[in-house]
């Protein structure tokens, strides 16, 4: 038996849901199903219990960082009466990279040599000139972008930097944000993604107006479980993969492994593109697509937290955070040590916590290593920051996302050289009756829980304007816009107490206090130059 739905939306994740959450807002009426192929609403995002100094507590193994700077995902952590917690920052900051040594910091300028920082200062200023020059909803119209296209992250990084440190401080950052290695992405896509961001210091740093200004009270999964509920559990369906979606002038049949079949006027797909490949798409997919979703690449990752009876880091005046390369190992087959940036997991009722993530090729030549051996070079590692303490865990997850069968790695997908002509062609556009949401669909913070949102509203949006035109609102038409980020917050929401705190910096300051100290810097290596003091600065 075949059951009639008005939209089928396929993909549980925050994207999928949105889209049905928004549709049945507009209209209660609409009959909306969504089909998840996992045991778990969530998509990239999910919360688990772990041992805690208060017995237990919930912590995510997913996506969990949200900022004032996302206007989306706020917007709708608002709607379902969810609070945000700030990122704890304060404290010495870590970093190891441009070899084994180990060094600390505060504020905003790495523990860098002065050459490195003037280069590293360089580079940035150059590749915000160039982002700005890109739209995140059309990057391929950009003069230049055959050019940047033609070339890796890491050709860029190459050719515009000089100094082992700089070079260190972007692979390390690319390497987290993408899960993927510098020579595996497109100059082209690389800018897109901090286009849509507005910026890269907004994605690398963990302050006010930043992508790790806070997280989300009770886990980040809980978004999706609420617009779950609020759409209704039985029109939520668990476990039911897609294997097929048949479309015509009349409507769209979607047929699950498990042999049910459910016919809709339109249906959304909102699943990460390279898992379109696991459905048969009766008729096929348009060419441009079908050859986005051979090329595109979800990254490795894996996320991994620790659980303690007491925040020790804090008590010896750390902020928790690392950037490293991974320093050096003997364990075979592995060129470095597993993590490339630690933060502070502490949760807003105090439960003390350290978080670590494993990506790209350093996660591939770790996962060849058993269980055990990468928990004791984690802890090796971090002792190596913070002292004897990390050993005295109360609880280990480790949560590999390339083993999770429907979303085959994490944080997001991204294109190498050479392939952006079919995502600028493809990424987006409607096919028929079936609709595309999902995080890399968005066009403000594309690949984040802000990207996921954005998307879901687009892709309701354009079904709402064939079946319930009348429904539309304004917001909806900014939706339809795809590059236009969505209004403030509603008035009549209350917002948590820490989002009312007046802005004392963010990108725009770093950016400032960076300018200043190049400056410095400068000034600094001429006087000591002029003084035959060079000598005592690192070559490179």
């Amino acid at each position: 038996m075949t059951e009639e739905y008005d939209v089928v939306v396929v993909g549980g994740g925050i994207s999928g849901l949105t889209t049905a959450y928004h549709m049945k807002k507009r209209d209660k009426n609409l009959r909306v199903l969504v089909l998840e192929a996992k045991d778990r609403v969530g998509g990239r995002t999910q919360t688990v219990p772990l041992k805690s100094c208060n017995g237990t507590d919930l912590w995510d193994v997913g996506g969990q960082w949200v900022g004032r700077c996302q206007p989306h995902i706020m917007s709708l952590l608002l709607e379902l009466g969810l609070e945000t917690h700030p990122q704890y920052t304060s404290g010495k900051k870590v970093q190891q990279v441009a070899g084994p040594a180990i060094s600390h910091y505060t504020g905003d300028l790495p523990s860098l040599s002065p050459f490195a920082l003037v280069d590293l200062h360089r580079f940035l200023t150059k590749v915000e000139s160039l982002r700005k020059q890109v739209n995140p909803a059309d990057p391929y119209a950009c003069s230049k972008a055959e050019e940047w296209d033609s070339i890796t992250f890491e050709q860029y990084v190459q050719e515009s930097c000089s100094t082992q440190g700089a070079i260190d401080s972007i692979l390390v950052s690319n390497r987290t944000i993408y899960g993927v290695e510098t020579s595996q992405i497109s100059l082209l896509f690389w800018l897109t993604y901090a286009s849509a961001a507005d910026g890269i210091l907004k994605i690398v740093e963990a302050k006010e107006f930043t992508a790790q200004e806070g997280t989300i009270k009770g886990g980040a999964q809980q978004v999706s479980q609420l617009m779950a509920k609020s759409i209704g559990e039985d029109n939520v369906h668990l476990a039911e993969p897609v294997a097929a979606i048949e479309q015509d002038e009349k409507g769209v049949k979607v047929t699950t492994a498990k042999g049910h079949s459910y016919t809709a006027g339109f249906a959304v797909l909102a699943l990460p593109p390279p898992l379109y490949e696991k459905i048969t798409f009766s008729p096929p997919l348009p060419e441009t697509k079908k050859q986005m979703c051979k090329r595109m690449a979800i990254g490795n990752y894996v996320k991994i937290i620790l659980t303690y009876q007491e925040a020790f880091w804090r008590e010896e005046g750390y902020s928790g955070e690392v950037v490293t390369n991974g320093g050096m190992t003997a364990v075979p087959n592995c060129s470095a040590g597993p993590m490339s940036i630690v933060y502070d997991a502490c949760l807003h009722n105090g439960s003390p916590a350290l978080l670590g993530f494993v990506a790209g090729d350093i996660k591939v030549e770790w996962s060849q290593q058993s269980a055990e051996a990468r928990r004791r070079a984690v802890l090796d590692q971090l002792a190596d920051y913070f002292g004897k303490g990390v050993y005295s865990y109360l609880d280990y997850r480790e949560k590999d996302w390339n083993e999770e069968p429907y979303s085959l790695g994490g944080p997001v997908c991204s294109m190498p050289a050479g392939t952006m002509p079919y995502f600028a062609k493809a990424i987006r556009q409607p096919f028929d009756r079936l609709h595309f949401a999902g995080t890399e669909t968005a066009t403000s913070w594309c690949g984040y829980m802000n990207g996921a949102v954005q998307a879901g509203l687009r892709a309701a949006a354009e079904i709402l304007e064939k079946i319930r035109p009348q429904a539309l609102s304004s917001e909806d038409y900014g939706a339809l816009e795809g590059s236009r980020p969505a209004t403030q917050p509603s008035q009549g929401l209350s917002r948590p107490r820490w989002m009312l705190h007046p802005r004392k910096g963010g990108p725009g300051a770093s950016f400032l206090k960076w300018t200043v100290g190049f400056c410095c810097l400068v000034t600094l290596a001429f006087l000591a130059k002029k003084s035959r003091l060079s000598r005592h600065f690192p070559k490179f």
